[in-house]
């Protein structure tokens, strides 16, 4: 691998303080998934909007985080983790304070899709910085800990605060709390995390790939959450998955042929990869 080690020329004052810039970005990302979900009837009350319309409030943020998450992984292995995760942090903190004032339920839930490509961008990116800042190892694994429970408590976190922003300040506050924990996160970013490019800066993007697995996989969230509500055999529910097949069947033909796939399919091949992922989609499905 050729992209070199952060730890070996970072004091230990600032891996730590990264670890933290890290952390702080991943609870953001998690305690979002939650936090909206208590607020959903205030929001309901103030917009008039039915139960299935409110939900796009948090369907919205899964979908884009889930559609963008390779595509943004990519992006940091070619232009750099830094300039990707900063990027992320910006982007979710503008679209928490556009969610925070919407005059209406879709500029929300359009609101709320934005911040689901800022969470996609720093989560992935996020992990990254964090392989590259800790050796593998005893100290890596105590540091896995952390984040571990950082993300496990992030969703009961999310629906505390939820409902203690919703009763005492507002639904609104739901997302204007991410607001001053973003632009500190960027400013220390800015001043210590170390920048440099991607360890594939000197491969192109695979952009027809890119394309196809982010809208196939945005369909495949978008006919799923469908189908949650409205059963399999709505028009809403299978024309998205049915499409979503044939754009997934179409980024695998692409990426069998690209001279810098997005995703090598030997990686997808192999047994232990297959089978986590069959399990993971069968049990999204249920879920």
């Amino acid at each position: 691998m050729s992209q070199t080690s952060m730890s070996v020329a970072t004091p230990v004052s600032h891996i730590r303080l990264i670890f933290l810039l890290v952390m702080a970005a991943f609870f953001m990302d998690v305690i979002d998934a939650s936090i909206v979900t208590v607020a959903l009837p205030s929001i309901r009350t103030e917009f008039a909007a039915s139960i299935p319309d409110s939900q796009w409030i948090y369907g919205a943020y899964a979908i884009t985080v889930a559609g963008f998450l390779l595509l943004m992984g990519r992006a940091g292995d070619i232009y750099g983790q830094k300039k990707i995760f900063v990027a992320g942090l910006v982007i979710f903190s503008i679209a928490s304070f556009t969610g925070g004032i919407a005059p209406s339920l879709l500029s929300l839930i359009v609101s709320r899709a934005v911040q689901g490509i800022g969470a996609a961008m720093t989560t992935v990116t996020a992990f990254a910085i964090f392989i590259r800042i800790f050796h593998e190892g005893p100290e890596r694994n105590k540091a896995l800990g952390y984040l571990v429970a950082v993300l496990s408590g992030g969703f009961a976190a999310g629906a505390v605060a939820g409902g203690a922003l919703t009763t005492f300040l507002g639904w609104r506050w739901v997302m204007f709390i991410n607001v001053p924990i973003g632009i500190v996160t960027v400013l220390l970013c800015m001043r210590y995390l170390p920048g440099g490019g991607g360890w594939l800066k000197n491969r192109p993007l695979d952009v027809p790939g890119a394309l196809t697995v982010t809208s196939g996989t945005i369909l495949l969230i978008y006919g799923l959450t469908n189908a949650a509500a409205l059963g399999f055999a709505s028009e809403w529910s299978f024309i998205p998955l049915i499409s979503s097949a044939l754009v997934l069947a179409a980024f695998v033909f692409i990426e069998s042929r690209s001279k810098a796939p997005l995703m090598p399919l030997d990686f997808i091949r192999r047994g232990s990869v297959l089978t986590a992922n069959t399990l993971a989609l069968v049990l999204t499905s249920i879920v």
